[in-house]
């Protein structure tokens, strides 16, 4: 920093060698006993020669503290006695609040990774991954996609497999068969006992929950105390939404709950099963803002009951609601593509199915087809237009007609702004006008 000052003429009894710097110049001229205040208080630097006279530093800006984070509302202090940031402290996190924070996944990868491990645990009969999975499906979307998968990897793994039947009429040698038709539900609690019964861990499979509630009468907590609890199983349960409860059903109490809104209390995961082609075409109508496409029975047309493009060939679409011990529910929804020969390894001598050589379910969104732009093309523009007993288009010799049409005031539409408000009338052969009026 170069320091330069002229001084007045009567200032010479100072050392100018032993003048360096600004604090050197103020201090020798202090040492001669010169009366400087005055003509420094013009210029107003009386503090910095004060601070130099007591070797004080000079004041500087304050200082941001470098842990931003607990100091909330910072206000500076303009004392010059004082250089620093007065706040209150945040209140400290709880214990329960951080190991939240630390649990919670911090990019979208890992909750990627974490979304498609749960599916891939339910589907693989991991141990206390979902005891009860409850499947829901209808005529546009069958759950054997899922079921078949579940049963494959089980059986790459030898796997006990118990499969209540109510709908099947025959299945592979190392399944277990248990007939539900024709069988009360004493029969049908011993004979998936006896299936079970010196297995290390068994997988149960029930191919309709709606027979084996509403017509033969087993208690769904009966059963799941058995699979879950007695034998540290798991038990799949698959119930078809578009199917009515029998008109004989009657509940034993009016507080009794439905069926579905039962299994669906009792459930550890729930997945939902849709058709691919309906998702496409959902998403393509959501795209360009248009009604949801309505399938099947819903259409309210008579005599369809299943659309043509219902069981897409090329995958399933899961909805799964997986839910922790504590109750708190996590949803995602999957695809699960068409099972190839490709997807397994060779299967040993000992083994019935071959081990899965890497996890083929993904996320819905991670599928080309569902989240390329072609999809919004798929939907069909003209069959969503407005249905009405008069044409609401125009001809050319209207379109012409219409640009001829002179609108009232035109022109002052035309004209530029600070007018003052200009009123545009003729007067007519009917209006009466008094010349003796004031003019406004």
């Amino acid at each position: 920093m170069t320091f330069e000052y002229t001084l007045p003429d009567e200032w010479t009894e100072f050392d100018s060698d032993a003048v360096t710097s600004e604090k050197d110049f103020l201090l020798n001229v202090y040492a001669q006993h010169i009366k400087v205040a005055d003509h420094f208080r013009e210029f107003q630097d009386v503090y910095v020669l004060e601070c130099a006279l007591n070797d004080r530093p000079k004041p500087t800006r304050a200082q941001k503290p470098k842990n931003s984070s607990s100091v909330s509302k910072a206000r500076r202090v303009r004392d010059s006695s004082y250089t620093g940031i007065s706040g209150s402290r945040r209140r400290p996190l709880s214990q329960d609040r951080l190991q939240a924070m630390a649990s919670r996944s911090a990019t979208l990868a890992q909750y990627e990774r974490h979304s498609v491990q749960l599916m891939s645990r339910v589907l693989n009969i991991r141990p206390n991954a979902s005891p009860f999975t409850l499947v829901l499906d209808d005529l546009n979307q069958r759950a054997f996609p899922f079921v078949d998968e579940m049963i494959r990897r089980a059986l790459s793994r030898n796997t006990n497999i118990v499969v209540v039947t109510f709908e099947a009429t025959h299945y592979a040698a190392p399944l277990r068969k248990v007939n539900g038709h024709n069988a009360t539900a004493k029969d049908i609690m011993q004979d998936v006992r006896k299936a079970m019964d010196g297995a290390k861990g068994s997988l149960v499979i029930v191919d309709s929950l709606n027979d084996m509630l509403n017509k033969q009468g087993v208690d769904m907590s009966e059963l799941f105390n058995l699979v879950a609890g007695t034998y540290s199983s798991t038990l799949v349960g698959v119930y078809h939404c578009d199917m009515l409860p029998a008109q004989d059903a009657r509940p034993e109490t009016a507080y009794t709950p439905e069926p579905l809104e039962l299994v669906k209390y009792m459930a550890t995961a729930v997945i939902t099963c849709k058709s691919f082609a309906h998702c496409l075409a959902a998403k393509a109508a959501k795209e360009r803002s248009l009604p949801e496409p309505t399938h099947g029975v819903l259409q309210g047309a008579e005599g369809i009951v299943q659309c043509l493009d219902a069981n897409d060939n090329r995958g399933i679409v899961l909805e799964a609601e997986f839910r922790r011990k504590s109750g708190r529910p996590e949803g995602e929804t999957f695809f699960l593509p068409t099972w190839s020969e490709e997807h397994y390894r060779e299967p040993l001598p000992s083994q019935e199915c071959g081990t899965l050589k890497q996890e083929i379910v993904v996320l819905l969104d991670k599928v080309p087809e569902f989240a390329g732009p072609k999809v919004v093309g798929q939907v069909d523009a003209s069959g969503n237009e407005i249905e009405s007993t008069f044409n609401l288009g125009l001809t050319d010799k209207q379109k012409q007609a219409r640009e001829g049409v002179v609108l009232p005031y035109f022109d002052a539409q035309k004209g530029e702004g600070g007018e003052g408000g200009r009123i545009l009338y003729d007067m007519g052969s009917e209006d009466d006008f008094d010349d003796e009026e004031d003019e406004f």
